[in-house]
């Protein structure tokens, strides 16, 4: 679609280029040959044009179908959600950590609730985590008793152990304190109750975002030492995948949270169906195999 209105936008190009021409030759030149020649090129250009523009406004209904029959399987796959998922995480306790810059997406959370999975707990990495700011690395050196030299890599591992820990209610208050102060996340909820798992909410569109190889698999690490399952998700369209890293530290991913099926994965991947689920190049399937007895119910 894009490459098209270049296309077009190329030709229009070339028309006031041709018409700018003509002016010039009928100028310069005795004899018409010229002209001739540049309004045979126009009126070739014009038929490309038209051919162009005819097939550019195909292009649009086409999309425009694509994208009604897209939001009629989605409201479909609302439509069934609850009779797939209802009460199969009954007394689940989820804590939720958002490490790209992705907002958690509705339907999770009413999924979650639908499933009987209660979140507890809502953390969020903050930009601050890129740790741009020498003040803020120098403190962090201090807080954690490192060196100066110690690289960001390292720096925001440290953090992740102090996040996880808290988020299972094993953090020294200061290191919450300090977290905190220093903008580099934000914790809600109740961090005293026991989890059954985590949710890892990664994908990033800004590169500065993008802390998955350093700060969530420090995350995965200590809650794989303490026994917490930790399930890593992202929505469909973001410009830095956390699926790879994720998929190298062996946990179940979900490509496509911000959607109904995807919802379904991650609720049938908590009780127990494991895998690398999505639309992405990365998953394994698309769904897990769905509980077709339910329906039957």
């Amino acid at each position: 679609m894009v490459d098209l209105k270049y296309h077009i936008t190329s030709i229009v190009a070339v028309f006031l280029a041709l018409g700018l021409g003509i002016l010039i030759g009928s100028s310069i030149v005795g004899d018409n040959l010229l002209v001739d020649q540049q309004k045979k090129m126009i009126d070739r250009l014009e038929e490309q044009f038209t051919v162009l523009r005819d097939r550019d406004k195909k292009l649009e209904a086409d999309n425009e179908y694509k994208d009604t029959v897209i939001r009629n399987y989605e409201n479909y796959s609302q439509t069934v959600l609850p009779l797939l998922v209802t009460g199969r995480l009954e007394g689940y306790k989820v804590a939720v950590i958002v490490t790209g810059d992705s907002e958690v997406p509705a339907g999770m959370a009413s999924t979650l609730s639908t499933a009987g999975a209660e979140v507890v707990s809502k953390t969020v990495v903050l930009a601050d985590m890129y740790l741009d700011s020498p003040e803020l690395r120098e403190s962090l050196t201090e807080f954690y008793d490192l060196k100066e030299d110690t690289s960001r890599d390292t720096l925001r591992q440290y953090v992740a152990a102090s996040v996880a820990s808290t988020i299972i209610g094993q953090a020294d208050p200061g290191a919450i304190s300090f977290l905190e102060q220093n903008n580099l996340v934000k914790f809600s909820g109740d961090n005293n109750i026991p989890v059954n798992g985590v949710i890892l909410l990664g994908g990033a569109n800004n590169l500065n975002s993008y802390l998955a190889e350093s700060f969530d698999q420090g995350l995965i690490a200590y809650f794989n030492k303490e026994g917490i399952k930790v399930f890593g998700v992202e929505q469909s369209q973001v410009s830095h995948s956390y699926i790879p890293i994720y998929q190298q530290n062996k946990i179940s991913t979900v490509d496509n949270i911000e959607l109904s099926p995807g919802q379904i994965s991650l609720v049938l991947a908590m009780e127990g169906e494991t895998g690398n689920y999505g639309i992405k190049v990365t998953a394994q399937k698309f769904m897990p195999s769905l509980p077709l007895s339910n329906l039957g119910r």
